[in-house]
C-alpha cells in the first residue's frame, strides 16, 4: 500500500484532466469530489448519449466510466463522439461570450 511523504504533494495547472479508472469503480460522486454527478443503478456515470455529457455543466464522459467494462472500440467511439461534443460546447459558450467561435 502506498505511504504518504510529507512535503511531497503539489498542484499543476492543467487545461484538461483525463481520469482513467479500472474496471470496478466505488462511489464516483465522492471520488470525483461531486456528489451531485448522476449515477444509473449499476454504478457508472449517467450520461446524454446524444452529446456524452454527465449531470455536471461542461462534463463529458465516454468509455467503460459510462458502459461499464467494454471492448475498447466503444471506448474509441465515445471519445470521438465526446471531443465533437465538446468541440460543440466550447464554440457555442465562446460565440455567447462574443468571442470567436472555433472554427471546424
Amino acid at each position: 500500500s502506498p505511504e504518504p511523504v510529507p512535503g511531497s504533494q503539489f498542484e499543476l495547472p492543467a487545461d484538461l484532466v483525463v481520469k482513467a479508472l479500472g474496471f470496478d469503480p466505488e462511489d464516483l460522486g465522492g471520488l470525483f469530489g461531486e456528489p451531485a454527478l448522476e449515477l444509473t443503478r449499476w454504478g457508472t456515470i449517467r450520461i446524454d448519449w446524444r452529446t456524452m455529457a454527465t449531470s455536471l455543466e461542461g462534463v463529458f464522459a465516454g468509455g467503460d466510466i459510462v458502459r461499464g467494462a467494454s471492448l475498447v472500440v466503444w471506448g474509441i467511439r465515445d471519445g470521438r463522439d465526446a471531443a465533437a461534443s465538446i468541440h460543440d460546447h466550447l464554440a457555442a459558450r465562446t460565440a455567447a461570450e462574443g468571442r470567436l467561435a472555433l472554427v471546424s
